[in-house]
């Protein structure tokens, strides 16, 4: 089956129409390899231009299916990412370069916060690393 065919059968198992325009933008978050801002998937659209309008709301519609999730890389700007396997990040905060941990640093984090908390449940969690690439240091 084809990344467009996977696409649709991940959109219909939300309960959501594979129209072009989300099929467009859930292709371009697939050949990402970071997370990334609006403009830059924007400027990605690969001549399927999308109105504003309907960029926004798909990216919307995409966000709350739980098919695209917000990441917050302190960019001061939100960067989007399709949902996978767990992971986290490492950002260079002079370069901005960005690279995935497939590994969970706080495996037994979310039991400790329930323990010590008013909390019944933790649903997911994020843990993001700043610094500096060897390239930069």
């Amino acid at each position: 089956m084809n990344k467009d065919g996977m696409h649709a059968n991940l959109l219909r198992s939300h309960g959501l129409r594979a129209t072009p325009q989300r099929l467009a933008l859930m292709g371009i978050l697939a050949r990402a390899r970071h997370p990334m801002s609006i403009t830059e998937l924007a400027a990605l659209q690969n001549g399927k231009a999308l109105d504003t309008t309907t960029f926004y709301r798909g990216l919307e519609t995409l966000l709350e299916a739980g098919i695209v999730k917000k990441v917050n890389l302190q960019h001061e700007h939100a960067d989007y990412e399709l949902v996978r396997d767990h992971h986290h990040h490492l950002v260079c905060t002079d370069c901005e370069k960005i690279e995935d941990i497939d590994w969970c640093p706080a495996p037994g984090l979310p039991t400790r916060v329930i323990r010590e908390s008013s909390f019944k449940t933790i649903d997911d969690h994020a843990v993001e690393f700043f610094g500096l690439c060897k390239a930069c240091a």
